[in-house]
């Protein structure tokens, strides 16, 4: 009995530092987000939102659901942040998608493409195809990608107020989820 429990203990202390050593298997789309603060001028909005299942996955996100869930869909986050974008204050949301495969995160992001309609292709660091959309929708500026096994969707309101200002900042989280990814 000596050995069993020892056994235990060793493995779950290599899964809980697992992590942290950048396994990508072990990551959590929640793992993946911006911590308050981490970029400058912005900071949460809330706690952020999980899904674990389908079901959880329709409450969390307005539309969409079915796309995800016949592509694979593992977990997901959806959080929101604010920021002043040269003083008005400015909303933006985060949502991360663990799609269990490359192939589906690839395949996700396929299918998203007739969503946004005026999307041009932007580099992100480890991203292996990232674009952003100025034109879609009247108030927000959206950039989403896929990398590994994720899918990574990013909206910022108030296009107007600064919109180059906007178009950094979206690239900025990218940055930011790509790198976490990455490590």
């Amino acid at each position: 009995m000596g050995k069993s429990f020892l056994f235990l203990l060793l493995g779950s202390i290599l899964l809980s530092c697992g992590s942290e050593d950048g396994n990508p298997d072990l990551l959590e789309p929640s793992d993946l987000l911006p911590s308050d603060g981490e970029i400058s001028g912005w900071q949460w909005d809330g706690a952020p939102s999980t899904a674990a299942d389908q079901t959880s996955l329709y409450t969390l996100i307005n539309g969409g659901a079915e796309e995800f869930v016949e592509r694979g869909f593992i977990s997901g986050v959806l959080h929101r942040y604010s920021g002043s974008l040269e003083g008005t204050t400015a909303g933006l949301e985060l949502f991360i998608a663990d799609q269990g495969s490359q192939s589906n995160a690839r395949d996700i992001y396929e299918k998203r493409a007739e969503r946004m309609l005026f999307a041009e292709d932007t580099n992100i660091i480890y991203a292996e195809d990232a674009r952003i959309d100025e034109l879609t929708t009247l108030d927000s500026v959206v950039l989403d990608f896929w990398q590994q096994r994720f899918y990574v969707q990013i909206s910022l309101d108030n296009r107007q107020v600064a919109p180059e200002l906007v178009k950094q900042t979206v690239i900025q989280f990218a940055e930011n989820v790509s790198w976490a990814i990455e490590s």
